[in-house]
């Protein structure tokens, strides 16, 4: 395949992904990032691609999945557009199709690397990346953020003496009380095996007195609901004060810091499903 090169502002398809500047040429020019070992989706991404496509734009995919987790969006892009090149498609009505094709697999791919399998949250990557971004939004906009750092109660007892599947039911119960209680636009994940965490953004810091009233509620109901182990959750709390900035690791561990006091033994544990400390 002799070299060219592909004027993406010319093709209308490329207008939303690609800037009107860019200008690729073909895979062997492309200097390629890394592959990342802990993606498993390789396969399927080739897989997923016209049977027309030739192997060196089979490599341009199988690189998408080994950038979906760290690269910048600008990266991807302009992979995208050389695989589309490449291909010397008729029209740009096929390469449009195509390039959303690809699109949707890289977002699918990015979506599973910052999942949590079990419970469909953001894992440990997914809540830092997407909490950084919205307490760089809070900090602009002069907004209060509550950090919230959750532990499952009793699950390593419960996973000894009742089994793995009530383990794994009080962890995917777990998250769908945090679905319950949080905005969409709040950031919600499971950070271990039993702690989870969550960042809502909020107009006054008193709105964690209202967080935990619904907490509490909804851990009842899930109970009332539920046969087998009871759902118990220890809470921690710390506050993003706009006028003061905090990291997202400096409110993690103010967080964790003030949930584990109520986890230790020799503290008289109130008779509620729902323990909350906050740390300011």
């Amino acid at each position: 395949m002799g070299k060219q090169v592909f004027a993406a502002h010319e093709h209308a398809g490329f207008a939303r992904w690609v800037p009107a500047s860019a200008s690729v040429s073909c895979p062997r020019a492309i200097a390629m990032p890394r592959e990342n070992p802990s993606m498993d989706a390789i396969a399927d991404v080739s897989a997923a691609l016209q049977p027309s496509t030739s192997a060196s734009s089979r490599e341009i995919a199988s690189r998408l999945s080994a950038v979906a987790i760290d690269a910048d969006e600008g990266m991807v892009k302009q992979m995208l557009a050389t695989l589309l090149s490449c291909q010397l498609r008729p029209s740009d009505e096929a390469l449009a199709s195509q390039l959303g094709v690809l699109m949707h697999l890289f977002l699918t791919l990015r979506s599973m690397a910052l999942s949590d399998d079990l419970t469909g949250l953001y894992n440990r990557r997914g809540f830092l990346r997407a909490g950084s971004r919205l307490l760089s939004a809070a900090s602009r906009e002069k907004h209060w953020a509550l950090l919230f750092y959750i532990d499952v109660d009793d699950l390593k007892s419960i996973n000894d003496t009742a089994g793995h599947a009530a383990g794994d039911s009080l962890l995917t119960r777990t998250a769908q009380v945090l679905r319950s209680v949080f905005r969409d636009s709040d950031v919600t994940g499971r950070l271990s095996g039993d702690e989870f965490a969550a960042l809502a953004p909020v107009t006054h810091p008193g709105a964690c007195d209202l967080i935990r009233h619904r907490l509490q509620t909804a851990v009842a109901a899930d109970n009332l609901s539920h046969a087998g182990p009871s759902l118990s959750l220890s809470v921690g709390f710390a506050q993003f004060n706009p006028r003061k900035p905090s990291s997202l690791a400096d409110l993690l561990r103010k967080a964790d810091r003030a949930m584990y006091e109520y986890k230790l033994p020799k503290l008289v544990r109130p008779d509620r499903n729902v323990r909350t400390a906050l740390h300011g």
